[in-house]
C-alpha cells in the first residue's frame, strides 16, 4: 500500500535552529509497535473510501494524539538509525477524521494504495527521530493544512475485522467498499522531507567550559604563562 502525498518546503516559520543547508532526506522506518487501521465508508463504489487511524491515539481535553512507533535507518549523515515516533493530532476527542480513498477503483493497477482527501483543519503530523548518539528531530509532514515532507507505509500482516466482506477477499480495496469495516495491522514505510524543516530538538551541547567562554580564558592564561617564562 503506497499513500500519496504532495510535498512542498516549509519556511520561515520554525522557531528553533534548523539545518542550514537545505538537501532531501529520506528514512527507512522499520515496523511500527501499532497497528494502523483503516475503517471503510463505503461511500464512492467502486472505489474504496476509508478514515485512517495512524497508530495509538489518546484523547486529551480538546484534542487527540496517534502515534506510531519503532526504529528507522537512514544514509544520510544525522539521520543513519535510532527510533522514530510519528505523531498525528486532530482536533476533537472522536475517531479519527482523516478520510482517503483508493487511487484507482477495484481491478485497477492501484486499487490497493490509497491518497489522502480530506483532512480536517487543525490536523498536523510531525515525524520525530531519536538519532542513536546524537539530537532528536521535530519534522513536520502535514502542518498549515498541507503536507510539507511524504511518507507512505506498507502492511505487514493485515486482518479484516469489523462489518462482514461476505464472499469478497479481505484485501484493502474491498474493506473500503463496506461501512464498518477495518483493515488493520502493524506497518513500515519511508518517510522524505526537506532538511530546511528540521528542527533539532535536543541539539549536543558543548563541553560546559566552552559554553561558559572557558577556550577565551584558557587562552589567555596560556598567554600570561608565556610571558611570565620569557621574563625569568
Amino acid at each position: 500500500m503506497r499513500i500519496s502525498t504532495s510535498v512542498c518546503v516549509l519556511a520561515g516559520v520554525l522557531l528553533a535552529a534548523p539545518i542550514m543547508q537545505a538537501a532531501s532526506i529520506s528514512v527507512n522506518l522499520g515496523q511500527s509497535a501499532q497497528n494502523y487501521v483503516l475503517t471503510g465508508q463505503g461511500t464512492d463504489n467502486p472505489y474504496g473510501t476509508y478514515l485512517n487511524t495512524q497508530g495509538t491515539c489518546v484523547a486529551g481535553a480538546s484534542s487527540t494524539t496517534c502515534s506510531l512507533t519503532g526504529s528507522y535507518t537512514g544514509s544520510t549523515a544525522g539521520f543513519t538509525g535510532g527510533t522514530y515516533d510519528f505523531v498525528t493530532t486532530y482536533l476533537g476527542t472522536g475517531p479519527s477524521p482523516l478520510g482517503s480513498i483508493s487511487e484507482n477503483p477495484i481491478g485497477g493497477t492501484y486499487q490497493d494504495d490509497f491518497y489522502f482527501d480530506s483532512i480536517p483543519a487543525g490536523t498536523t503530523m510531525y515525524l520525530q527521530l531519536d538519532e542513536s548518539g546524537g539530537p532528536d528531530y521535530d519534522i513536520p509532514i502535514y502542518a498549515g493544512n498541507t503536507f510539507v515532507g511524504g511518507f507512505d507505509v506498507l502492511y505487514v500482516s493485515p486482518v479484516c475485522g469489523g462489518t462482514s466482506l461476505g464472499s469478497d477477499p479481505c484485501d484493502q480495496i474491498y474493506v473500503g467498499q463496506f461501512l464498518g469495516a477495518t483493515y488493520s495491522g502493524q506497518v513500515t514505510g519511508s518517510a522524505t522531507f526537506d532538511s530546511s524543516t528540521v528542527v533539532t530538538a535536543n541539539p549536543i551541547p558543548e563541553p560546559e567550559w566552552l559554553t561558559l567562554g572557558g577556550l577565551p580564558l584558557l587562552l589567555a592564561m596560556m598567554r600570561r604563562r608565556l610571558l611570565a617564562g620569557a621574563r625569568a
